[in-house]
């Protein structure tokens, strides 16, 4: 149950939003979970010509690999920014922080079971 807040430079169209979010997604289901995937885009003051986009991921632990999952969200995210608001690896800031199982009801009830939707890295990284 990847929980996930993303911060963008104000003034995008709600057409580049929804590819971000889609973009994401993709990047949160190939790196950390396949399904019961949140994301919350919200504009963030920034100077004319700033890309800078800050990335908060919520996750379970349990699932093995954290820091090339989070590689892994960082270089899927960076593809996707960076094709739709030019957003460099310099401005770009993920950071990915876990919670445990009992800290979070979704639908009134327990998440699922993190082996249930926990994908396999890919050896080479494609962007999403």
């Amino acid at each position: 149950m990847p929980f996930v807040r993303v911060d963008i430079p104000e003034g995008l169209s709600r057409e580049t939003k929804a590819r971000i979010h889609s973009g994401l997604h993709d990047a949160i289901a190939k790196s950390w979970f396949k399904e019961h995937i949140w994301i919350a885009i919200r504009d963030m003051y920034a100077e004319p010509g700033d890309k800078t986009v800050l990335l908060s991921c919520g996750v379970r632990p349990g699932r093995g690999q954290e820091a090339e999952r989070t590689q892994a969200l960082f270089d899927y995210s960076l593809a996707v920014v960076e094709k739709e608001i030019g957003t460099t690896a310099d401005e770009l800031i993920v950071m990915v922080h876990e919670f445990e199982q009992h800290m979070c009801i979704s639908g009134g009830g327990q998440l699922p079971p993190l082996g249930e939707g926990t994908p396999a890295l890919e050896k080479e990284l494609e962007p999403a």
